[in-house]
């Protein structure tokens, strides 16, 4: 079973670069389905819920979560993030080899990192741009 919370703390560390703000996160007891309804909520209590298969592979698991959050943090604060460093463009979630990877949508191979490493990501395109 996936650690949800884990997971989505992956998915907030790569939008925090972006912007400081978080929202609140509430996990529900599973349903009778085994769904587990994933809740987020800004300081003004606005929320943007969804549900996730905690029994389903990780990797599908966090792909479903780099899904959903960046969405809330559009409804939330009208930015999409995270970007593709060097553009405005958002960056989306991918399943590759098991692993989930932001990618730039428009450009297919130019650039993507693993969900939680996008800090690392921005840092080291903000060094080659400073060459």
């Amino acid at each position: 079973m996936a650690n949800l919370k884990e997971l989505s703390e992956r998915v907030f560390r790569d939008l925090s670069v972006g912007i400081s703000a978080v929202p609140s996160i509430t996990f529900s007891a599973a349903d009778r389905e085994g769904y587990v309804e994933i809740l987020l909520q800004d300081e003004s209590g606005m929320g943007v819920g969804f549900l996730v298969d905690p029994s389903a592979s990780e990797a599908e698991v966090l792909y479903e979560m780099a899904y959903r959050i960046p969405d809330a943090y559009v409804e939330f604060y009208a930015v999409g993030l995270p970007v593709v460093p060097g553009t405005e463009r958002p960056a989306t979630p991918e399943i590759v080899s098991s692993t989930v990877v932001w990618k730039d949508p428009a450009e297919k191979g130019t650039w993507s990192c693993p969900v939680g490493q996008y800090g690392r990501a921005w840092e080291r395109r903000q060094e080659e741009e400073r060459r």
